[in-house]
């Protein structure tokens, strides 16, 4: 009963989960515009917002290694990461890539750094954890993801790299399986790991509902539902755990504003876009979007892992 309530939170998602996973397949099927509809629902509700309480982890980080916090400071510093990522994009294979190694790993720190006992050799378990929930989100939905992203992308189809991944996905797949598995047996066998029963069992509940659900609701559900939703449960565990004295009311201010502005940025975005790519769809420029406001909130939330496992 002490490891359900625990892992209370994991189970209540993986429950959503499997409601999605019935109405899909036995009731429904939902249309590509409804999993839109609900992609954007729930990244506005929760996906970017979850990133607004990034302030709050920096604070606790500053007043925890004797240093002041500074609003202001820490706002330009993170505009300032975010423009320069967004300048990133001119070069676009080398954004879309610095994109995709930034989240898998912040995926695999997210979900598997309060699982170890030290941080020795974490970064390799994170990247290749990481590497294995991409693997699932994009290889085993690739057909799907090609015919929801714009024209505009018909070129990078056409490229060698593009056809040799659609060609062997599942064999590219199944290697990244099995270096992932090798590195949990490793971490095992090393007693640096706590893997249960329990852990078992919300695992393959995880991989089974991102491989059965369609490709926008399987991102829907990891990201703005599994990775928002422990992400700041890990967060208020991080603050409460080390009383910050920051009373609720001001925290709620910052927050509310740190969302607005961020889902403002958002939109702005999207419509700066379709001035320059006038076929562009809103998938498209939410994963641009959340790519640009990836790199700050990975440095942040990474110390705020770092300073959890120290303690």
């Amino acid at each position: 009963m002490v490891l359900l309530k625990k892992n209370r939170v994991e189970f209540i998602l993986l429950l959503v989960g499997c409601c999605l996973l019935f109405f899909q397949h036995s009731i429904a099927q939902i249309s590509n515009e409804t999993q839109m509809m609900i992609l954007m629902a729930l990244v506005c509700i929760v996906g970017v917002p979850h990133g607004a309480l990034d302030f709050l982890v920096e604070e606790q980080t500053q007043m925890e290694t004797k240093q002041v916090f500074y609003i202001k400071k820490f706002v330009a510093k993170y505009l300032f990461r975010l423009a320069t990522f967004a300048c990133i994009w001119v070069f676009p294979v080398i954004a879309f890539s610095l994109f995709m190694l930034i989240s898998i790993f912040h995926f695999g720190e997210t979900d598997m750094a309060l699982l170890l006992k030290t941080k020795k050799h974490g970064a390799w378990l994170y990247a290749t954890y990481g590497s294995f929930i991409f693997g699932l989100l994009l290889l085993v939905h690739l057909p799907q993801i090609k015919a929801n992203l714009p024209a505009t992308m018909n070129d990078m189809y056409q490229t060698a790299v593009f056809v040799f991944v659609e060609q062997f996905r599942y064999y590219i797949l199944g290697l990244i399986t099995i270096i992932f598995s090798a590195t949990l047996v490793y971490f095992y066998i090393n007693n640096n790991l706590i893997i249960n029963g329990i852990q078992i069992i919300k695992f393959v509940l995880l991989i089974g509902i991102l491989i059965m659900l369609p490709s926008l609701l399987a991102f829907t559900f990891y990201f703005a539902l599994w990775h928002s939703i422990l992400s700041i449960r890990n967060i208020f565990s991080y603050v409460t755990v080390h009383n910050n004295s920051t009373k609720l009311k001001a925290v709620v201010k910052k927050f509310i504003l740190f969302s607005v502005a961020a889902l403002v940025g958002m939109f702005g975005l999207y419509y700066a876009l379709t001035m320059f790519m006038p076929d562009v769809n809103l998938l498209l420029a939410l994963l641009l979007t959340l790519s640009v406001l990836t790199l700050p909130h990975l440095e942040v939330m990474h110390k705020m892992y770092v300073r959890l496992q120290k303690n």
